[in-house]
């Protein structure tokens, strides 16, 4: 049966549609804005829907800047988010969700604020492997994998570091929405909602791709405060579960 395009779908769209504005901009981000509403709202929409819609932006700017995909540099990525995603899901089992956001938070703050005073570090085939295991084990315990990736993507041009995090996040949407098929969890209801939620995530694509011009310019602080929000909504959102 269709969903109901009600308000509360409404909302989650608008949201969307923002995460998705932000995310084509910079290249990831799209959570930031999304998720903090739909979970509160529809927590049972959470994270499938992002899942797809962040697959359908990824997907897009993969496509838009395939020319500057560093496919030899990113394959080591691509390989270690495998263990980092086994890593991630043995983590949950052992410590508690609470502890894993306000330690992940906490170390991507940390990051932030010791790169601002770092040498420029290159976004070479050993970086991007670290920080894809690093990435596979954030985005499984707390879905927050993209700043490992972005961090360390930070002094390279805009084009190219969106262009890697678009291809990057394609490959990640792949593996999450195949273990959420295989656990069950991706069932026809959530899937035709998501399926919904395709055409608003197009339409942030299309914004998203129109301020592009505007992010290249300041694309480090752009790119950095963006991590910084990804880790300070998480460790709100940590604190006031614990009230």
């Amino acid at each position: 049966m269709f969903p109901e395009l009600d308000s509360t779908w409404l909302i989650c769209a608008l949201v969307l549609f923002l995460g998705c504005t932000i995310q084509a901009a910079v290249g990831f981000g799209m959570a930031i804005v999304a998720a903090p509403v739909m979970v509160i709202l529809k927590p049972e929409w959470v994270p499938y829907i992002l899942a797809v819609s962040a697959f359908v932006v990824s997907l897009s700017g993969a496509w838009q800047q395939r020319a500057a995909i560093q496919w030899r540099a990113m394959t080591p990525a691509f390989i270690t988010r495998l263990p980092g995603t086994i890593v991630g899901t043995w983590l949950l089992l052992i410590m508690s969700v609470s502890v894993l956001q306000i330690t992940v938070a906490a170390m991507v703050l940390l990051t932030v604020v010791v790169s601002l005073w770092l040498k420029p570090f290159p976004a070479n085939a050993t970086n991007l492997g670290i920080a894809g295991f690093v990435s596979g084990i954030t985005g499984t315990t707390t879905s927050i994998g993209g700043p490992p990736m972005a961090l360390v993507m930070q002094h390279g041009s805009a084009v190219t570091a969106r262009a890697n995090l678009s291809v990057y996040f394609v490959y990640s949407c792949i593996i999450s929405l195949i273990g959420y098929q295989l656990a069950g969890l991706l069932n026809s209801s959530t899937l035709l909602v998501s399926l919904t939620m395709v055409p608003i995530a197009l339409l942030g694509f299309g914004a998203g791709k129109q301020l592009q011009r505007h992010v290249d310019n300041r694309f480090r602080p752009i790119l950095l405060t963006v991590c910084s929000l990804s880790a300070g909504f998480a460790l709100i959102n940590t604190i006031s579960e614990q009230f």
